[in-house]
């Protein structure tokens, strides 16, 4: 067999695969897209030296927001990423910010990140950062954002009232009493 004739069996064999690859299985229900997959040939010198590469492309995954509203006995709230409870403190003033020391060990504040993610039905343009214990506090229409250390789970509103100054969040960001 001569050089030339060489030099083109890998490259038939690569495509055999591809295109095996690509068959219709009847047998699946499966109507999801599958990963594409990327072949690629290069032939290093005039004799039959070939090297393949395979790279595989996989759709990314769906980032989880930072703060969205979920389902509670008190209607839609606010909770983190996680599900866990936001709340507010009546006494502070707009986008200020008065829970510390002993305060803030019982309802540590929602600290802020570089990249605000919320979720659907919040709007983005009522979220400031603000100076906080601990750092820069994330509030939402002007009210700085709480957990309360009596919450053991998500989706818990045991701080729910306490003191007739702690309250959960709606949607707009006003408090639910």
């Amino acid at each position: 067999m001569s050089i030339t004739r060489l030099k083109f069996v890998p490259i038939v064999m690569c495509l055999a695969v591809v295109l095996a690859a690509c068959g219709d299985d009847k047998k699946s229900a499966d109507t999801t897209a599958a990963p594409t997959t990327t072949v690629a040939v290069t032939e290093t010198t005039a004799a039959t030296a070939t090297t393949v590469a395979t790279a595989t492309t996989v759709p990314a995954t769906p980032v989880k927001p930072d703060v969205m509203l979920a389902d509670s006995s008190l209607g839609q709230i606010l909770v983190d990423g996680d599900g866990n409870t936001l709340y507010l403190f009546a006494n502070d003033g707009p986008d200020t910010a008065t829970c510390t020391g002993g305060c803030a060990s019982t309802w540590p504040p929602l600290l802020a990140d570089d990249a605000l993610n919320v979720g659907d039905g919040l709007d983005p343009s009522l979220f400031t950062n603000v100076s906080g214990e601990g750092g820069q506090q994330l509030s939402y229409n002007g009210h700085p954002l709480y957990y309360y250390g009596g919450d053991s789970a998500p989706g818990d509103t045991n701080g729910q009232g306490i003191g007739g100054v702690w309250f959960v969040l709606d949607g707009a960001g006003n408090a639910v009493t």
